[in-house]
């Protein structure tokens, strides 16, 4: 059987390819036993040739790490955010939980500056409608484990890409909710610009 992957012009690594739907596939794509065996048991046994949704399949993995998975913020497409009334030069240590439904498994450190980076996909010049929760001008949400944002203004380059958002920030709201009652629902990820790490991301769709 090895030889017959060579039929598919350098497309896939081989068998355990995380885009082949082989037992090795599946868990060098990051599947557990126990969603598999969890999968198994959603769609049964029968004699009846049938398809099945791979989201089925997806919604067991979910599942099964939703429950183990330490948490831990990234951002795929970076922007750089100023937080314009944050002090210049200092970096805020910042505890938040491992993962939130199970604090035996403790808490992890996170950090907070005047310049962070956000996700492209998390910010909007103008806000659709009422129930857009991601950050546009004028308006605010709260950056997960931190405080509540509003963005003011932003760069834009020759092409018109956004290059640097300008914001404030309310530092009441650490932990808790702003103390003149005012709603913020929108939630969003964040790292500090000078301790984030570089990451790769495996993105199969």
């Amino acid at each position: 059987f090895t030889n017959s992957i060579s039929s598919f012009d350098g497309l896939v690594s081989g068998w355990n390819d995380p885009r082949m739907p082989t037992i090795s596939g599946l868990k060098r794509r990051g599947y557990t036993p126990q969603s598999i065996i969890d999968f198994s048991e959603r769609v049964g046994v029968s004699k009846v040739n049938s398809l099945t949704d791979i989201s089925i399949l997806e919604s067991s993995i979910r599942d099964d790490l939703n429950t183990s998975a330490p948490r831990a913020m990234a951002v795929i497409n970076p922007i750089k955010l100023v937080i314009e009334n944050y002090p210049e030069g200092k970096i805020e240590s910042l505890s938040a939980p491992i993962h939130p439904q199970n604090e035996e498994m403790g808490t992890r450190e996170i950090f907070f500056s005047r310049e962070i980076y956000i996700d492209k996909e998390d910010f909007i010049e103008v806000a659709p409608n009422n129930k857009y929760k991601r950050l546009a001008i004028n308006k605010e949400v709260r950056l997960r484990n931190s405080y509540v944002i509003k963005a003011s203004s932003f760069d834009a380059d020759k092409n018109g890409e956004i290059t640097t958002i300008y914001c404030t920030y309310d530092p009441d709201t650490l932990g808790k909710n702003p103390t003149d009652g005012r709603k913020v629902k929108g939630v969003i990820h964040y790292v500090e610009s000078r301790k984030a790490i570089s990451a790769e991301f495996k993105i199969y769709d």
